[in-house]
């Protein structure tokens, strides 16, 4: 029998090399709201600062293996969105909310016009902080958005909306982890990893950490004429194989925002680039900030 199988669940060195470097875990209030965010030099107050934000339920830690390659320039953070990962539910889902989400983190860190890097959904909540305050970016790199630029486009994809499960044991819960869309090549010792931190113990048993009670379609609508009120400098990397981002999609973002660097394709990547192609990312990331 072949161990292929068996060793692609074992993480390489640069893997647990990264997740061994500290960080730490903090909260700060955003408007009432417990916003969760990791900091990884946070003495380093010397360096500049580097903000990272996830995908739509997703959480900070999709980061833990990419922030740590940054700590020698930049003061890093990733942070968890209102109603995911282990930060607090509000009682509405808006644009502003999740700004408020990031620019609470950005001052509790004391950060002065951080670069932001922001993963599909987090992208556009990005792009919403450089248009509306654009004094607290100073930066913005968006890898794989999707945004809505014209009227009549599917608000929100049907398997986002399905209401979560509650599991008997840690086991079936991980064992019904999916990504959306499904298409990836991440190894599985990242899987495992993502999972374990997207699994929480309630009273009946287990179920994924993010808040499924309250609709968030309020966020999806025609955002070209905030695009183009942008003046932050921002590049667009997307995955070359991404179901979510074609290249014709991610050209037509780049020409509606001023001095828009891209689009950047990350060749063998789905949607999940940091997952699919995490040192490709890395390396452009690099390649973009240094």
């Amino acid at each position: 029998m072949s161990d292929a199988p068996v060793l692609d669940f074992l993480p390489p060195e640069w893997f647990t090399r990264a997740l061994a470097v500290p960080c730490e875990s903090r909260y700060v209030n955003a408007g009432g709201t417990a916003i969760h965010f990791l900091i990884w030099n946070e003495h380093e107050t010397h360096k500049p600062g580097l903000v990272f934000a996830h995908g739509f339920r997703a959480h900070a830690r999709w980061w833990s293996f990419i922030a740590p390659f940054f700590v020698e320039r930049f003061r890093v953070v990733a942070f968890d969105f209102s109603g995911m990962g282990d930060s607090g539910n509000r009682d509405e889902y808006t644009d502003e909310n999740y700004t408020r989400d990031l620019l609470a983190v950005i001052d509790a860190v004391g950060f002065e016009r951080p670069v932001v890097v922001g993963h599909s959904f987090g992208g556009g909540r990005v792009l919403h902080a450089c248009a509306d305050h654009p004094g607290k970016v100073g930066r913005a790199i968006i890898v794989d958005s999707h945004l809505q630029l014209h009227d009549g486009e599917p608000r929100i994809r049907a398997q986002e909306l399905r209401p979560k499960k509650i599991y008997p044991t840690y086991e079936a819960a991980r064992a019904r982890f999916r990504l959306i869309p499904s298409d990836n090549v991440a190894a599985p010792y990242i899987i495992n990893y993502v999972a374990e931190h997207s699994i929480k113990r309630v009273d009946d048993g287990y179920t994924w950490k993010f808040d499924d009670t309250r609709p968030r379609l309020g966020i999806h609508h025609n955002v070209s004429s905030m695009l183009k009120r942008i003046e932050v400098p921002v590049s667009f990397v997307y995955g070359d194989h991404s179901l979510i981002v074609t290249h014709e999609h991610a050209a037509e973002i780049v020409a509606q925002i001023p001095g828009c660097r891209g689009p950047i394709a990350i060749p063998e990547a789905h949607h999940h680039v940091l997952l699919d192609q995490p040192l490709s990312l890395v390396a452009t990331l690099r390649a973009l900030l240094y």
